[in-house]
């Protein structure tokens, strides 16, 4: 199914919401799937160290670190149904946590591909990477379609890419009232 995803991407959004999971075992899937990309995130920093004055404190505890993953995971699922449904779509909570489920599947399958990818070939794995953000919107947007009985996928992508940045605006917003000043890079010498 994870090959089958990118050419038919409606397809198997149909097979995977017909499986009709119960919303407790939809929950627990998405959980483990924190605990395991967390995992992993510490794996790749082990083997590929970075500078904790660059990311700060945030980036360097493995705990913040799946907090924030969690966060986010969840805040999509919740997202995905509450957006879909202000603009008339059909979808449910359970359909929309499949998707975050099935998206972070396949994202943690090319985080472990770009990774392997990086010990050998940097060049494949950078390409890699640039394809998995390609893969990420392009499964969001024909599984939010799916569950909702949307019929353009193109509009749905429009309408994520607007709901991505004036969410990005409105978090910049709230960091700046909360006094978080930006991190400055070290200059080159």
């Amino acid at each position: 199914m994870a090959l089958q995803t990118l050419p038919e991407p409606r397809k198997v959004a149909r097979d995977l919401f017909a499986l009709g999971l119960a919303r407790a075992t939809l929950w627990t899937a998405l959980l483990l799937l924190v605990v395991l990309a967390t995992a992993f995130s510490v794996l790749t920093d082990l083997l590929f160290p970075t500078d904790t004055k660059m990311f700060g404190p945030v980036m360097s505890s493995p705990i913040t670190m799946g907090l924030l993953e969690a966060w986010f995971m969840f805040g999509l699922a919740w997202g995905i149904f509450a957006i879909g449904r202000l603009f008339g779509g059909q979808g449910t909570l359970e359909q929309a946590i499949t998707t975050v489920i099935w998206m972070e599947f396949l994202f943690l399958g090319l985080q472990i591909g770009t990774v392997i990818l990086s010990l050998f070939a940097p060049g494949l794995a950078l390409i890699l990477m640039m394809a998995s953000m390609f893969i990420f919107f392009w499964v969001l947007s024909h599984f939010t379609a799916e569950s909702h009985g949307f019929q353009s996928t193109g509009l749905v992508f429009a309408g994520i890419l607007t709901f991505l940045i004036l969410a990005v605006f409105a978090l910049s917003f709230v960091l700046v009232l909360a006094g978080v000043e930006p991190v400055t890079l070290p200059v080159a010498n």
